[in-house]
Parts: structure tokens; C-alpha cells; sequence
């Protein structure tokens, strides 16, 4: 038979060379590393309620525009169209808001807001801060993907854009604001969300995401320049 013991302690040595081979090259103490652990947590259930109410809403406008597409130019709808879609624009804009409340709110006292920008270089992602940096990819992908998606399938509908243009637009500030209070929380997520977007072509709304919240004079001033211009 096996030693229940010997098998604990060879589970306790794995994981204790799992937290050494996250604080390598990381700066944090192992109480800031499970203090962000904790706010990671946190965080991505924030995140994750966010997309399970976000990702079905985006899915509706794309449906309902490609609906549209579909029939006869002479039935095409523009009045019914912005119907469909402004409520759910509208309930997609209320859900980020409330999610950005959410972030803000979390960290009342700002004492990891205050030590993360001290602490902003760049480490081996922590399983916390790896779920909740794919978190914010998919609310960030469905979101923007949605609404580049649904302006240029709008410029043939010179009504609809009028009407459904503004509240598209509309939904770049709560994300730009959820994505900016989190790399304040969090810095060593963006690095990682960066790396996921580029993937998808986003990185260039990621970075307009840090210089709207001025994270970009954070960066430079910790030798970042490279992450800002695209650099290896």
C-alpha cells in the first residue's frame, strides 16, 4: 500500500516548486503574489458573469442584422432593425457598466491599486491571473469584434446607422474603463491579455485602451516602451 503521508508531502514539494518557478523573476513578495492571486479570483468572476450575459447579446445583434442581410432588398426593414437591436444594445451597455462598477469597486481603499503601479514589470503569469487575462479576451473580442462587426454591415443602412451608431460607440467606454481598472489592480495581466489579443488582431485597442486611462506614462516609466510599439 501506498503511504498517505509520503504522497501529501510529495504533493506539498510540487506545489511549493510551483510557487518558486512563479516567483522567478518576479519581485513580488509570496504575500503580494497571493494577494493578487485573491484579486484575480475575484476579478474573473466578475469577468466571467460579465460574458455570460454580454457573449448571448452580442450573438442576438449579429443575428438580427444578418437576418436583415438575408432578405430581399425590397423587405429589408431599417425601422425594425433598430427595434430589434437598440434594447439590446442598451442592456449590453447597462451589464459593462455595471461590471466597470464592479471593478472599481474593487479595491476600495486602493492600496493594490497604488502598489501595482510601483510593481507594473512584466512576470510569469499565475493560473489566477491566466483565467482572468482569457476573461477579458472574450468580453473584449466579443464586445469590439461585435461592434467593428456591426458598424461597417451598417453603413448600408444609413437609418439604422444613424440611430444604432451612437449606442455602438457607446460601448467602447465602459470595456476601455473595465480593461484600464484591472491593469491598474493587476499589471501583470495586460502583458498577458496584450499577448492573447495580438493573436486576434487587437492589440492596437488594447494599447488605445492604456493611453486613454494614461497607463502608457506608467509604462515608459518603467522601461516598457517596447510592449507600447509593438516590440518584442
Amino acid at each position: 500500500m501506498s503511504d498517505p503521508t509520503a504522497a501529501q508531502e510529495q504533493l506539498g514539494a510540487k506545489a511549493e516548486e510551483k510557487k518558486e518557478e512563479v516567483r522567478k523573476g518576479d519581485s513580488r513578495t509570496q504575500e503580494e503574489i497571493d494577494e493578487d492571486n485573491a484579486m484575480a479570483d475575484r476579478l474573473s468572476l466578475v469577468i466571467e458573469d460579465a460574458n455570460q450575459r454580454v457573449v448571448p447579446i452580442c450573438q442576438m445583434i449579429r443575428k438580427h442584422i444578418e437576418n436583415m442581410e438575408a432578405k430581399k432588398e425590397e423587405d429589408r426593414d431599417e425601422d425594425e432593425l433598430i427595434k430589434q437591436v437598440k434594447p439590446l444594445l442598451e442592456q449590453a451597455d447597462k451589464t459593462l457598466n455595471e461590471t466597470n462598477g464592479a471593478v472599481q469597486g474593487a479595491d476600495p481603499d486602493r492600496r493594490l491599486t497604488n502598489r501595482a503601479k510601483r510593481n507594473m514589470q512584466d512576470h510569469i503569469a499565475t493560473p489566477s491571473e491566466q483565467r482572468l487575462a482569457e476573461a477579458l479576451k472574450v468580453l473584449v473580442e466579443t464586445v469590439e469584434g461585435t461592434v467593428k462587426w456591426a458598424k461597417d454591415k451598417l453603413e448600408n443602412y444609413p437609418k439604422a446607422k444613424k440611430n444604432l451608431g451612437p449606442l455602438l460607440d457607446a460601448l467602447g467606454q465602459p470595456i476601455t474603463q473595465i480593461v484600464g481598472g484591472v491593469a491598474l489592480l493587476l499589471a501583470g495581466v495586460l502583458n498577458l491579455l496584450g499577448r492573447l489579443l495580438s493573436g486576434l488582431g487587437l492589440d492596437s485597442f488594447l494599447k488605445g485602451i492604456v493611453a486613454a486611462t494614461g497607463l502608457d506614462k506608467i509604462y515608459k516609466g518603467l522601461g516598457l516602451e517596447k510592449w507600447l510599439k509593438g516590440e518584442k
